[in-house]
């Protein structure tokens, strides 16, 4: 009979602790932006935030097993908690468009025939050997313009020489390039306080006026190491808020999850459309992605199709945009 009481006592006991993890995770959740980001090791952490639903399956697993009902409940608690904060991003956006992500036709109109854009963008990854066959991929869904970060001299060229012929007007600075199929009024290159230029924003004709369209690539984040890359942002954000074009683009590998604390300077300025198709939208690695470092910043026009493409060659996934 002590025996069985002393169980019983110890499987209680584990089970508050299981409740204890989950209420942690909870506070995690809600209250990651208040913990101070020294070294950027928070920062790191919000990148793969969604990624703490499997410690809840974890302990979800460990309090049915000792069959511990306050366990149970921190665990409910703390579901709840994530649902709530992830799952509506993970439901599809109704789309105007009926095609899929890898569908060579073109998505350059809205089902109503209406004027619109259509926008692929990759990070090449710098070093990449087979940075035309990337570039043919992208180009095989015939998007209006094709947005590339990471090039080096060797990509640069080996993209131009495959695109330059179905999108003769491009702008490239630094390690960004944007290739159109549709005039190109005036460009500006940015070095967004970095000192070295990794970003551009160009003016294109497009049926539906002129439209403003910024490629970047944002400095990355490592453990010690995210000045750089907050810097670009806070300058980035300050650019597109004192931007007053009417139809608004920014499209690249911002180094940063929708989780982080710093990607909402650059949505206060330039919202993020929800994507249309089910999942988080992760871009990276390509392999098995994580974490959503490649996003599109959109205004002045409806989005009709937001997706992520196949690997295509890169340690990132394209992106796929249609406007209208």
């Amino acid at each position: 009979m002590a025996v069985s009481s002393s169980k019983r006592i110890v499987r209680t006991g584990r089970g508050i602790v299981v409740a204890v993890l989950a209420l942690v995770i909870v506070v995690m959740m809600l209250g990651h932006e208040l913990l101070p980001n020294i070294g950027g090791i928070v920062s790191l952490g919000e990148n793969v935030l969604p990624w703490i639903g499997v410690l809840i399956v974890v302990l979800a697993v460990v309090a049915l097993f000792l069959g511990s009902r306050v366990g149970l409940a921190g665990v409910l608690v703390a579901a709840i908690v994530w649902a709530i904060l992830f799952v509506p991003g993970m439901l599809p956006a109704a789309s105007a468009s009926t095609g899929s992500a890898g569908s060579p036709s073109s998505e350059s109109s809205d089902s109503s025939g209406s004027p619109g854009l259509t926008i692929a963008s990759e990070n090449v990854e710098a070093g990449n050997g087979d940075a035309a066959g990337l570039a043919r991929d992208l180009a095989s869904r015939h998007p209006d313009l094709i947005a590339l970060q990471e090039l080096d001299g060797d990509s640069r060229a080996a993209v131009a020489d495959e695109i330059d012929g179905d999108y003769p007007y491009n702008a490239i600075v630094g390690t960004v390039g944007l290739w159109s199929t549709m005039p190109i009024d005036e460009t500006q290159q940015l070095d967004l306080g970095l000192g070295w230029n990794r970003a551009l924003w160009a003016d294109i004709e497009t049926g539906s006026g002129l439209t403003r369209v910024y490629v970047v690539h944002l400095a990355s984040v490592r453990v010690g190491q995210q000045d750089d890359r907050d810097t670009m942002i806070e300058q980035l954000a300050a650019t597109l808020a004192a931007d007053e074009s009417e139809r608004l683009v920014v499209v690249g590998d911002f180094n940063t999850a929708t989780t982080d604390r710093a990607f909402s300077t650059l949505t206060d300025a330039v919202p993020e459309p929800a994507r249309t198709e089910f999942g988080l939208g992760f871009t990276w690695p390509s392999f098995f992605p994580i974490v959503r470092l490649d996003h599109v910043l959109v205004r002045g026009y409806d989005v009709a199709r937001n997706v992520v493409l196949e690997p295509n060659g890169s340690d990132h996934r394209g992106i796929l945009i249609a406007l209208s």
